[in-house]
C-alpha cells in the first residue's frame, strides 16, 4: 500500500505502516508554522517530502505513488479551543478550515479512506462535527510501554488526556480503544515555553499508541 501523511514532520503515523513493508509519503513544510521537525521517524520505508501545502496541493504535489489511505494533522494554531484568547481574523480562520479539507478533497479524488486530526476547536463549528474523539491513553494499550523516549516528562504509553477529534470519510476505520491508567492532563508541556516551535511540534505529535491502531484497524 501506499498511505500519505500531510502536515506531517514526524512520521509516527505511518510508522508502523513502514515496518509491515508499505511505502509511506510524509508531507510538510519546513517553513511552515510547526518548523521543521526535531522528532523523525526513520525507516527506508518513509519518504519525507518537504513541500508547501496550499489548496493547490494535489495539483502542485509532484509525482508521488496515489494514496490507498490518507492521513492529515493540519495545524491548530488559528482552531483550536486552547487559543481563543489570542485574536484571530476571519480570513485566518477560513484558511485554516481549507487547509483542513484538503483531506477530504484528496480523498473523494483519489478514491481513498482519509482522515483528519484536530483538537477541540473551530473546526467543528466552521466544517463539521467531528466522527470521533479519542484522548492518547485510550490507546495506550497497543504500547508495550518500553517504546523510545520522545521526551523525558512524556508518560510510558502516552498516558495522558488530551480530547483530540477526528474527521473521516470513504471508508477510514475508527480503531477500538484499549485504555490504560492516566496521568491526566499532560503537565510536562509548561516546562516548555507554550509559544515555541518545539513545543508546537511535541503537543501535536501523533498519539503512537493511536497510529499503531490505526494500522491494526485498517492495513490489507
Amino acid at each position: 500500500m501506499v498511505i500519505w501523511s500531510i502536515f506531517d514532520g514526524s512520521g509516527i503515523m505511518g510508522f508502523p505502516w513502514a515496518l509491515a513493508g508499505h511505502q509511506v509519503y510524509c508531507f510538510n513544510s519546513d517553513e511552515a508554522d510547526h518548523g521543521e521537525y526535531v522528532v523523525k521517524m526513520k525507516h527506508e520505508n518513509i519518504h519525507y517530502i518537504n513541500h508547501w501545502i496550499d489548496d493547490d496541493f494535489i495539483l502542485n504535489v509532484g509525482e508521488h505513488p496515489n494514496p490507498d489511505i490518507l492521513f492529515s494533522f493540519p495545524s491548530c494554531t488559528e482552531l483550536a479551543g486552547s487559543g481563543e484568547q489570542h485574536a484571530r481574523t476571519k480570513a485566518q480562520i477560513k484558511s485554516a478550515v481549507a487547509m483542513a479539507k484538503i483531506a477530504q478533497d484528496v480523498g473523494e479524488i483519489m478514491g481513498c479512506p482519509w482522515m483528519v486530526e484536530n483538537p477541540v476547536g473551530k473546526l467543528s463549528t466552521e466544517w463539521r462535527k467531528p466522527d470521533h474523539y479519542f484522548n492518547p491513553f485510550e490507546y495506550g494499550g497497543y504500547m508495550s510501554g518500553f517504546e523510545p523516549e520522545i521526551h523525558p516528562k512524556m508518560p510510558a504509553r502516552d498516558a495522558y488526556t488530551k480530547k483530540t477529534c477526528i474527521w473521516s470519510g470513504n471508508g477510514f476505520v475508527m480503531p477500538e480503544k484499549i485504555p490504560v491508567h492516566h496521568i491526566g492532563k499532560f503537565w510536562g508541556w509548561a516546562f516548555l515555553g507554550g509559544a515555541s516551535a518545539k513545543t508546537k511540534q511535541l503537543r501535536s505529535l501523533t498519539p503512537r499508541g493511536f497510529a499503531r491502531a490505526v494500522y491494526e484497524a485498517n492495513k490489507p
